[in-house]
């Protein structure tokens, strides 16, 4: 019998559905468009392409934005196992660990943020990617009382 002593599910802030997105985004372009026009009426033609391409620019930020919406990060602990999946666009990736032979390791990136990594066997599995710094800490103390609560049983 299995039971789920731990889990947790990590998804980015997506607070907007397609349908709004699409929305804001044909709000956010009326204006540009409104001063492009503008410009070309007045004799200035060459502004026009550039609010093309900063219509393009927006479009392309929301459709990267869309199709990671769905993205997620669930690591559960089951028994004696560490299970994390990894979904991104269409891959999902799955992990499993052994509990007995992980080691959480904590360390800051050039830009400050801290990354928390999961070690067994040489490999290093990165989590926390939809996490805030504080998130990842307190993310990282739970799991390493879970675990050692584990390693210590056996």
């Amino acid at each position: 019998m299995t039971t789920v002593d731990y889990s947790i599910i990590s998804k980015p802030n997506c607070s907007l559905t397609s349908q709004a997105k699409v929305k804001l985004f044909l709000l956010l372009a009326i204006i540009p468009l409104l001063v492009g026009l503008g410009f070309t009426m007045l004799g200035l033609w060459m502004v026009f392409p550039f609010v093309g391409l900063e219509l393009l620019g927006l479009g392309y930020a929301f459709y990267h934005i869309d199709r990671h919406a769905g993205d997620f990060e669930s690591i559960s602990i089951v028994d004696d196992k560490l299970l994390v999946e990894k979904h991104s666009r269409q891959q999902t990736t799955q992990f499993e660990l052994n509990t007995y032979w992980v080691k959480l390791v904590l360390s800051h990136a050039r830009n400050g943020n801290l990354q928390l990594y999961l070690r067994s066997k040489g490999i290093d599995l990165e989590i926390g990617n939809f996490m805030n710094n504080e998130q990842r800490y307190a993310l990282a103390e739970q799991l390493k009382t879970r675990i050692s609560s584990i390693q210590s049983s056996a």
